[in-house]
């Protein structure tokens, strides 16, 4: 296990390139976001996602979600109707999941052979460079043993699966250091987690 201190208003492009070149060989990078430190890994290989359950000790029923560095690579992915574009402009990059059908089919691992995946954006520069560099979306998991204590510094992460993971990029601690705001938009928008973002704050912005 490496762990590389990386800055996170200019983040280095080596270490964003090391990092790349481990999810490429599909390692797995603990890195930051937004609301936690989470696993990295691509979020396309069977065998890297695997991985990334058995690191956590996670139930393979319970899905993963995907990060993405902008709305057009998300797009590629998901479907999008009117309300979800519409919160995803509003609040995208930025705290919130959302979970939406998929138009490109993920590994049945990630999602549990479920045809919707939760989708997000994270507002912290090394996220968005590390997605873009890789070329492909990422996992979005919190970087702790399941049902443990939230990662919002890389010390956190360290303490609970730094032996498990290949990479570890510090990038200090995580801005809002709690988990993003859940939502599943189908016929109607249904909030399945409260984190950052209040739930009456997206059921009040829909009907505007």
């Amino acid at each position: 296990m490496r762990i590389l201190k990386i800055n996170p208003h200019k983040p280095e492009k080596e270490l964003i390139k090391l990092a790349s070149d481990v999810l490429k060989n599909d390692g797995i990078v603990v890195y930051p976001t937004d609301t936690l430190y989470g696993i990295a890994a691509n979020a396309l290989s069977r065998r890297a996602i695997l991985e990334v359950y058995k690191v956590k000790g996670r139930d393979y029923r319970k899905p993963l979600s995907v990060a993405f560095h902008s709305l057009l690579q998300v797009k590629k992915y998901v479907e999008f109707n009117s309300i979800a574009l519409r919160l995803a402009k509003k609040f995208l990059p930025g705290p919130l999941t959302i979970i939406l059908p998929m138009k490109h089919m993920f590994p049945k691992e990630l999602t549990f052979g479920s045809e919707k995946v939760g989708v997000r954006i994270p507002d912290n520069k090394i996220s968005l460079k590390l997605i873009k560099e890789c070329g492909f979306p990422i996992t979005a998991t919190s970087a702790n043993i399941s049902g443990n204590n939230d990662p919002i510094t890389a010390e956190d992460a360290i303490s609970q699966i730094g032996s498990k993971v290949d990479m570890i990029l510090d990038g200090g601690k995580c801005k809002y250091s709690k988990p993003s705001t859940v939502v599943e938009i189908l016929d109607k928008i249904k909030i399945l987690r409260e984190g950052v973002i209040n739930g009456g704050s997206i059921y009040k912005f829909v009907k505007v």
